[in-house]
């Protein structure tokens, strides 16, 4: 079966920094490995959370990539769960981008837009004379 791409914010606690913020990392990688996916941490920081969790006002959101078989994905989530360091996980599948072509201009069509000429600007002192020539009519 066939890898797909996952993104995966992880909420550890607000107490891991430093080397076990990255011991954190390497156990969150081992556990990935384990089912013969990969990851690639993106970005770390410590942010307010929206509402306590285990009593904590803070945690530290990692935010990566992860490259693993869809049907591992439910099995990874368990073994986030019961992880101790991790407060709150969420892995979600990334969307296909499919690039779209742009569709060559001909020469024509190119002529055409050069040729074109910018319409000339009127000056307001006009506008306001025809406004007022209007306004004496009625």
């Amino acid at each position: 079966m066939n890898e797909k791409q996952y993104e995966l914010v992880l909420i550890l606690s607000p107490q891991t920094e430093g080397e076990d913020l990255d011991n954190a990392k390497k156990e969150i990688e081992e556990i990935v490995k384990k089912f013969e996916g990969t990851i690639e941490f993106k970005q770390t920081e410590k942010k307010d959370l929206a509402y306590p969790i285990n009593k904590q006002g803070q945690g530290v959101y990692i935010i990566s990539i992860l490259n693993i078989v869809p049907d591992s994905v439910n099995n990874l989530s368990k073994e986030l769960k019961i992880n101790k360091k991790v407060l709150r996980h969420l892995i979600s599948l990334m969307p296909i981008t499919k690039k779209t072509k742009k569709k060559p201009v001909s020469k024509k069509a190119l002529k055409r837009k050069l040729e074109m000429k910018p319409k000339e600007k009127t000056d307001l002192k006009e506008i306001d004379q025809k406004l007022d020539d209007i306004i004496e009519k009625m």
